[in-house]
């Protein structure tokens, strides 16, 4: 089960434009808050104190998730693929259980949401300290990693579900670029879930 794995693992990261793909979704909504939201945020924020440094938090927290979300779907389609291209039915002539291989495509696909996580929270805590002065309280820090753990945990288990009915690779596609556009939404990270209708 390791070597299935390590083997998903390495296909995922040797694959430079599905990693970038992949961390999309993220980068999206991190630059559309950059961009476009920060202003009128903070401008309706006035009157809370250090609005800055919650709306960065608040983003950080919002992308993490969103990149928990869309880099374990993505890493999920391995075992789309390897479905497509019955390469499945090769692994189930091994010592494998079928339980052993679906759980080498889910820990793999965790393991690579909490890494892609950990690279954005560097990356956005760096921006962050540059431009807003932001300062990470670091005695918070192992509780942001054990979230960011159990986030990749709970997104793998979530995509799992959409991956039993999916055959094709193609249809994958379709449904991260869905998947990866509302992600951003469905966190919160544009705008708060308070503020949307009771149906929403």
């Amino acid at each position: 089960m390791i070597t299935l794995t390590r083997r998903n693992l390495l296909l995922y990261f040797r694959n430079r434009p599905e990693v970038f793909f992949s961390l999309l979704g993220a980068m999206i909504s991190f630059l559309l808050y950059i961009v476009f939201l920060k202003k009128s945020m903070i401008s309706s924020w006035k009157t809370v104190p250090s609005s800055h440094q919650l709306l960065d938090f608040w983003l950080i927290g919002g992308t993490l998730s969103v990149t928990a979300i869309t880099t374990t779907l993505t890493s999920l389609g391995q075992l789309v693929k390897d479905k497509e291209r019955q390469v499945i039915k090769d692994f189930y002539l091994t010592n494998l259980s079928h339980f052993e291989i679906t759980m080498s495509y889910m820990l793999s696909a965790a393991l690579i949401g909490f890494i892609m996580q950990i690279i954005m929270f560097a990356l956005m805590i760096g921006y962050f300290s540059i431009t807003d002065n932001l300062t990470m309280p670091w005695e918070s820090l192992p509780a942001v990693i054990c979230v960011a753990l159990f986030s990749s945990l709970l997104a793998v288990v979530i995509n799992m579900l959409f991956i039993q009915f999916i055959s094709r690779f193609d249809s994958l596609n379709a449904i991260g670029t869905i998947v990866g556009t509302a992600s951003g939404f469905l966190v919160g990270t544009y705008i708060p879930i308070g503020i949307l209708p009771n149906f929403a």
